[in-house]
């Protein structure tokens, strides 16, 4: 009866108002309907209505929804309350109306819907609740870590919290959205993540080498952080060369004996030595980081690589230490106990010192000569002397 009774009295109000209907007189109608089904509809009329002063109408509803849906029971009046809370979320978000800030959270809290979830993070996101955000980088945090029971269900959430985070427009934001790019997740989540950083950040470099010198981030995210920087279009040369410096540093300051975590820290550190290579940083930390690869490198590319990075460079400190690699060779070949890896390495720096283009290497280019080397690296030495005048 009380139901028909308020279908008939919102019926004469439209027809005597009309389009002229004002925040009161819903207010007065919704608080006397008790039927979350007609209440839903009464919210659908409101929103279609587009009030300009009906924030509060709207945060009193959701308020109201929150109080009572511990008592929803019958699966029809759990979906029309699904469908309020979702409703809700989006006016409230639209509207920036920050005062329902805290209920919305609640909603994410205490709706199992993943849509109502997703829904109310949004709008979070676009009232810019700023008090909420640490709770909405959890909340996707803590879906990138694992996939969930149902996989849809996480992926909806995650999809929310990322849009979410992309209207807070926060930097700090990226990096949570950034794990997002590469988690559990399927393409449509994947590929919103990708969107959402392009938003979230113009330039990301101090948020990948973040990564690359965390120590909460796996070895595996520091070196996916550094490939990442690389083929980002977004960051420049110079800080592409700024976060190859970083992982260098990084791949020779971290300590590991499981061959597994090894294995990525020497392909970082090969990484990081070709973007030096390419990019030329100019930070003077490259250089014993570089010659530290040639000493000790794990392998002979790496080695290899880290010649080859420092005849780029080019510079002063660069050559006279490609300049000291040869010498010590060169000593090695007098007290005769130089052996194949040498040989390999005296033609890998003499070629350099040529390419580097810097006559600081003249000299031990001429030593060289004047040893007892081989014929062809001793023509090797000269060609490499010629580039030089």
């Amino acid at each position: 009866m009380k139901r028909f009774f308020c279908i008939a009295l919102f019926a004469v109000i439209v027809v005597f108002q009309g389009a002229a209907q004002d925040v009161e007189t819903y207010t007065a109608l919704y608080d006397g309907t008790e039927s979350i089904i007609d209440r839903l509809a009464l919210l659908k009329e409101v929103s279609a209505a587009q009030l300009s002063d009906a924030d509060e109408f709207f945060a009193n509803a959701l308020r109201r929804l929150l109080t009572e849906y511990p008592t929803v029971h019958s699966l029809q009046n759990k979906e029309a309350a699904d469908s309020m809370a979702r409703l809700l979320a989006e006016e409230l978000g639209t509207r920036k109306y920050l005062a329902a800030g805290q209920n919305l959270w609640r909603v994410v809290e205490v709706f199992p819907n993943a849509v109502v979830k997703a829904d109310a993070l949004i709008a979070l996101g676009k009232m810019e609740a700023v008090d909420l955000f640490p709770q909405v980088v959890q909340i996707l945090q803590d879906m990138n870590a694992h996939p969930t029971p149902d996989r849809q269900e996480g992926e909806r959430i995650a999809f929310g919290a990322i849009l979410a985070l992309e209207n807070y427009g926060k930097i700090e934001g990226y990096l949570p959205v950034y794990f997002a790019s590469t988690a559990w997740y399927s393409d449509r989540v994947r590929n919103q993540a990708e969107a959402s950083m392009e938003v979230l950040a113009e330039d990301p470099t101090e948020q990948f080498i973040a990564v690359i010198r965390g120590s909460s981030y796996s070895y595996e995210a520091k070196y996916r952080a550094l490939y990442d920087a690389d083929a980002n279009a977004r960051i420049s040369s110079p800080s592409k060369a700024q976060a190859a410096v970083a992982a260098l540093d990084e791949g020779w300051r971290a300590a590991t004996r499981e061959p597994r975590y090894r294995t990525v820290l020497t392909s970082m550190r090969k990484l990081a030595i070709g973007m030096i290579n390419r990019y030329r940083p100019e930070d003077a930390a490259a250089y014993p980081l570089l010659e530290r690869s040639y000493r000790y490198g794990t392998d002979t590319q790496e080695k290899l690589d880290a010649i080859a990075a420092l005849a780029s460079l080019g510079t002063d400190d660069a050559v006279q230490r490609l300049s000291n690699f040869i010498m010590v060779i060169n000593g090695r070949l007098q007290a005769k106990v130089i052996n194949a890896d040498d040989q390999q390495m005296i033609r890998a720096l003499i070629s350099a010192v040529g390419n580097s283009g810097n006559s600081l290497g003249r000299l031990a280019l001429q030593t060289v000569s004047a040893l007892n080397w081989t014929n062809p690296i001793k023509a090797l030495a000269n060609e490499a002397l010629e580039k030089l005048r």
